[in-house]
């Protein structure tokens, strides 16, 4: 829809009441579609599967049958090593009772992030495991963080927990949320966090920027007049977790912030993803925004 990225329709869909479902790779068409009254996923969202290969593992199950797990899956499609780890990073494999990790162990895949060494981070057409009889291992389950950056590295969208409600523990005093800035009356400083899901900078705006901050209950508009922008260039054009803080205004059914300063939100999103003890960064901002 042009303005809006996949991540905020699912999000606005949630808040409306209707289901959206994960992929699935014994549920999921190619692409998006109605399950009953709910929203299932397609396959191509999944980052590296690609639409060829999300139609080809849609055309093996609907010949040969729903798989009846990772191996299978293996064995039955000609995917690769990359998009094998993809289907079950995303959580396109969790139907097949196991964690993600014991689905790796059972594919004999280790993530991207928890590379084997010495392996040089070779592809391999298919991997399976030395020896297919050892039992896995105990493994510690993913964490909330872990499976939400997941999603949103290798889906660009997520329809479990939102990144805002994971981090609003941690936020500065006072930070409001879109529910809590709904009920404010116009006037006065606030501040305000989120997801940057939208920004726009028209022609003829004489230099404003406008921008759509998303949080687990809604959206904010921000308005960012030429100053601000100048001096925080850079996260306003590629920062995906921001801070804001700025005047309320109401116009109308409009509720803005005209922002006033900016701050990152990334380095304590990484901070407490690593207390959470998860593998890895946090994704880039284009696993927050547009696909």
């Amino acid at each position: 829809m042009g303005f809006y990225p996949p991540a905020s329709l699912v999000r606005d869909a949630q808040r409306r009441g209707v289901e959206v479902r994960s992929p699935d790779v014994n549920r999921s068409a190619a692409k998006c579609a109605l399950e009953g009254d709910a929203v299932r996923i397609g396959l191509e969202y999944v980052r590296s599967l690609g639409e060829e290969e999300a139609a080809a593992v849609v055309a093996v199950r609907e010949r040969g049958g729903p798989f009846s797990g990772v191996r299978e899956l293996a064995q039955r499609t000609t995917l690769d090593r990359a998009r094998l780890e993809a289907l079950v990073a995303s959580g396109a494999c969790d139907s097949f009772d196991g964690d993600r990790r014991a689905l790796f162990w059972e594919l004999g895949l280790v993530p991207r992030t928890q590379s084997v060494p010495g392996s040089g981070g070779e592809e391999r057409q298919l991997a399976l495991p030395l020896d297919p009889t050892a039992p896995a291992p105990a493994l510690r389950e993913q964490t909330a963080w872990e499976r939400m950056l997941a999603d949103y590295r290798l889906t660009s969208l997520s329809v479990g927990v939102h990144p805002l409600s994971l981090l609003r523990p941690h936020l500065p005093k006072g930070t409001l949320s879109s529910r809590e800035l709904a009920e404010k009356p116009s006037g006065g400083s606030v501040a305000v966090a989120g997801m940057t899901v939208a920004r726009q900078r028209p022609a003829t705006a004489n230099g404003v920027v406008f921008m759509l901050l998303e949080d687990e209950f809604g959206q904010v508009n921000l308005i960012v007049p030429p100053v601000v922008y100048e001096r925080f260039r850079a996260l306003v054009r590629a920062e995906p977790l921001l801070l804001a803080r700025g005047k309320f205004e109401r116009l109308g059914r409009n509720r803005n912030v005209v922002v006033r300063e900016l701050e990152p939100l990334s380095p304590l999103a990484r901070s407490c993803a690593e207390e959470a003890d998860v593998f890895g960064s946090l994704p880039a901002a284009h696993h927050f925004g547009h696909r």
